[in-house]
């Protein structure tokens, strides 16, 4: 990594950088107030200068992880993960069944493979379940 990142609890002034990646980067298209409703379990990762990825998080489940593109392949998707297993002795992730790199990501840390869910997302795509035990 060429820089240092921090990582941090969100605050409400993130929220609006927090919607700006989600809209660009998931599907899911999720509102502000979703967002503050779960700012409590949203961990930011930035460059001193704006958000560059966020974790959302609940109980052993992690809902959502984005990485802004232009500082994808930099460690930082791994350095917010490692944030939360450090506190964790188990974790469960769900991804597209196409979304290949995720799946790679999480094999890299660890994740098994524990079931195929299909149709859970809501426009009927089907997930992979992946579990990290520590």
């Amino acid at each position: 990594m060429y820089w240092k990142i921090k990582i941090r609890k969100a605050r409400k002034d993130d929220i609006k950088f927090i919607k700006e990646m989600d809209d660009l980067y998931l599907e899911a298209r999720h509102s502000i107030d979703y967002f503050l409703g779960k700012i409590d379990n949203l961990l930011i990762a930035f460059d001193g200068k704006r958000v560059i990825g966020y974790i959302m998080y609940k109980g052993d489940e992690v809902l959502n992880l984005v990485v802004h593109p232009d500082y994808r392949k930099k460690g930082i998707a791994k350095e917010l993960m490692k944030e939360i297993m450090g506190s964790s002795e188990r974790l469960v992730c769900r991804t597209r069944e196409y979304n290949k790199e995720a799946f790679t990501f999480l094999k890299k840390l660890g994740f098994k493979e524990k079931q195929r869910i299909k149709g859970y997302y809501k426009n009927g795509d089907n997930a992979i379940e992946m579990e990290w035990v520590r």
